[in-house]
């Protein structure tokens, strides 16, 4: 992070949209290696990225994120982009997921392979969220300080969640949640308890900043 973080300011748009396009490249690598051969432009098993492996990975996120904060479209605009995107990302994941559960003998990669983080749908989904949060105007002072504070948070929340998804998930079954609402219930029990935490630690534990970011 502190290295990306120096390239970052001193990279021009030019090589920032070039590294965007290498990174976008690597988001159907996925695909390609299910499908076609799992052995391409170097990939083994110590390099899944193969000769683009500097491009790969969770650092497209957080460029694409730095790049279109400052991208400016009209209500129109965005929706006209970021609806369809987030719709066909969204119909890619469902009908792939269903897909894989249907063939008898599906593994564990099988099954994650079409909501694997680094993939192609995925960032469309995330894409057409930002774009269309980022429109969004919280005039209140309340909200916008509760923001805020989720903002303050947001590492710590995503370093601590893995401890809630399993214990949330099988908290939703007892309970006899409806299977589709299982995972969305176990999410928002999962980020309210892990928000709570952090917001506490960063509350009244000193250097707090050393333990949760």
């Amino acid at each position: 992070m502190p290295i990306f973080s120096v390239w970052i300011e001193k990279a021009s748009e030019k090589a920032k949209l070039m590294f965007l396009v290498l990174w976008g490249v690597t988001l159907l690598i996925p695909y390609i290696n299910y499908f076609i051969s799992p052995y391409l432009w170097g990939t083994c098993s110590w390099n899944s990225f193969g000769t683009l492996y500097a491009f790969a990975g969770f650092n497209g996120y957080l460029l694409l994120g730095h790049y279109l904060r400052r991208v400016e479209w009209s209500w129109r605009k965005t929706i006209a982009i970021s609806l369809p995107m987030f719709i066909v990302g969204y119909l890619v994941t469902f009908f792939g997921f269903r897909h894989m559960t249907s063939l008898p003998d599906f593994t564990p990669d099988m099954l994650e392979l079409f909501f694997t983080y680094c993939s192609i749908n995925v960032m469309m989904m995330t894409f057409a969220t930002f774009m269309m949060v980022k429109k969004i105007e919280i005039k209140s002072a309340r909200v916008q300080a509760l923001l805020a504070n989720l903002t303050l948070c947001g590492f710590g929340i995503y370093m601590l969640h893995y401890f809630f998804t399993g214990p949330t998930v099988s908290l939703a079954r007892a309970l006899d949640v409806p299977i589709a609402l299982q995972i969305p219930f176990a999410s928002i029990i999962t980020f309210t308890f892990t928000w709570a935490i952090i917001a506490i630690i960063k509350k009244y534990v000193k250097n707090s900043k050393i333990l949760v970011g």
